[in-house]
């Protein structure tokens, strides 16, 4: 694993919307913003999905019929299986829509996702290298059904199979969760975005293919308290 992520993936359309790279809507941002509650705030400008997948501030993407949710601390609450504040009212906000949360980190090969439709819980899979697979309740997902076929119990523990040039290897779920997320991501997005995630880290992409981490998101910054002060002066 070599990647982080932390975000939420929303989609009121027909499969793969968001990798039609939509329009960002500045003002329907902000009102996503007031109805779950994340400001108060201010623009910090636009920027895309290759930041918003894990920012290290607010970093939101309001389309017609979508919106992604970036922040460094959503992928905390990615194993509430959807009982945590922030996902209820992202729930409420888009009741007839598609919604997964997202968690990757790197270091510790921590990998989660919790997946919505209708506000209905479907799935959740995860867990990291040192506590294995914390959490694995519901139906596998159409995605991610390939990848568990092709997978085997041994002593207890899953296996999963994946090949490279030719030679097939063997991953823990630890090790193979990068591949499940970005594959569940392709959902969304309507492509193999595990193929553009190791091509995007060397910002070298296909020609004629969009992008997906160029869709348009804005940065926010958590408004400060206006600070008042006096002059004075000794007399």
């Amino acid at each position: 694993m070599g990647w982080k992520a932390s975000c939420i993936l929303i989609n009121d359309r027909e499969p793969g919307y968001l990798g039609s790279l939509p329009a960002h809507d500045p003002e329907a941002a902000r009102r996503l913003i007031d109805d779950l509650g994340l400001g108060p705030v201010q623009s910090q400008g636009m920027t895309s999905f290759d930041e918003g997948i894990y920012p290290d501030h607010l970093v939101i993407g309001a389309y017609d019929g979508a919106a992604v949710i970036g922040a460094r601390t959503l992928a905390d609450d990615c194993f509430s299986l959807g009982d945590d504040p922030l996902m209820r009212r992202v729930l409420d906000r888009f009741p007839e829509a598609e919604i997964a949360r997202f968690g990757l980190h790197s270091v510790v090969n921590f990998w989660s996702y919790e997946f919505f439709d209708h506000r209905r819980f479907l799935r959740a899979y995860g867990g990291s290298a040192d506590d294995g697979v914390v959490v694995d309740l519901g139906d596998l997902l159409p995605e991610e059904r390939p990848h568990f076929e092709r997978s085997v119990i041994r002593d207890g523990e899953r296996v999963f199979f994946a090949e490279f040039n030719g030679v097939t290897e063997e991953y823990d779920p630890s090790s193979y969760g990068e591949e499940l997320v970005f594959t569940l991501m392709g959902r969304f997005f309507g492509c193999n975005l595990i193929q553009w995630g190791i091509f995007g880290q060397n910002k070298t992409y296909w020609s004629g293919e969009i992008d997906p981490f160029t869709l348009a998101m804005e940065g926010f910054d958590q408004k400060r308290p206006r600070r008042w002060w006096w002059p004075f002066s000794k007399p």
